[in-house]
C-alpha cells in the first residue's frame, strides 16, 4: 500500500492531450513542488 510521502516508481505514460497523444514521464508528472492526487479502480468486469 502507498503511503503519503513514497516516491512513485519511474515510468512512461501516454495521454491525450489537446494537441494529440503524448508521452510524458512520472519524474515530470510527479516532481517537486506539484500537488497530485492518486487514485485508482478495478477493472468494471475484471476477476478481481
Amino acid at each position: 500500500m502507498a503511503n503519503v510521502g513514497d516516491k512513485v516508481p519511474s515510468a512512461t505514460l501516454r495521454y491525450l492531450g489537446p494537441d494529440g497523444p503524448r508521452t510524458i514521464g512520472t519524474e515530470e508528472l510527479f516532481a517537486p513542488g506539484k500537488k497530485v492526487v492518486a487514485f485508482a479502480l478495478p477493472g468494471a468486469f475484471t476477476p478481481t
